[in-house]
């Protein structure tokens, strides 16, 4: 007699079955963490253009100089606008840095990311 070495029908469906249920689970978390990761990123360019601003501010020049762009400020800042494009609203002594989020980021739970000169931060919640 020979014994054939294989799988059952109903081994393979509770198989298939498993990694739906594993994969149900485990996908909606991985987009969070994705969010949140890009979310960290754009907080981190954020302020570097922050210290780059207040460099410029130690030298004489006001906030508002022609000169202070984004991508003046940082260059190594992620400006492909891909999942937040960045703007500063810039007065003699102040200003507003801003990473508003973009369709692929849209899903996040926090709103448009700012920082001022001041050091406050919106939403303060998810900084």
């Amino acid at each position: 007699m020979i014994k054939h070495k294989g799988m059952t029908l109903i081994e393979l469906t509770i198989t298939v079955a498993i990694i739906g249920v594993l994969t149900a689970i485990a996908y909606p978390s991985y987009q969070q963490h994705v969010l949140k990761s890009y979310r960290y990123q754009a907080q981190g360019d954020l302020i570097m253009i922050q210290l780059a601003l207040e460099e410029h501010r130690t030298q004489g020049r006001p906030y508002n100089d022609e000169e202070n762009t984004v991508s003046n400020l940082c260059p190594s800042c992620n400006l492909t606008n891909e999942r937040y494009s960045y703007s500063i609203l810039a007065t003699d002594d102040g200003y507003t840095l801003t990473a508003a989020k973009q369709a692929p980021q849209m899903s996040d739970s926090c709103d448009d990311l700012s920082i001022n000169n001041t050091g406050q931060t919106n939403p303060v919640a998810c900084w």
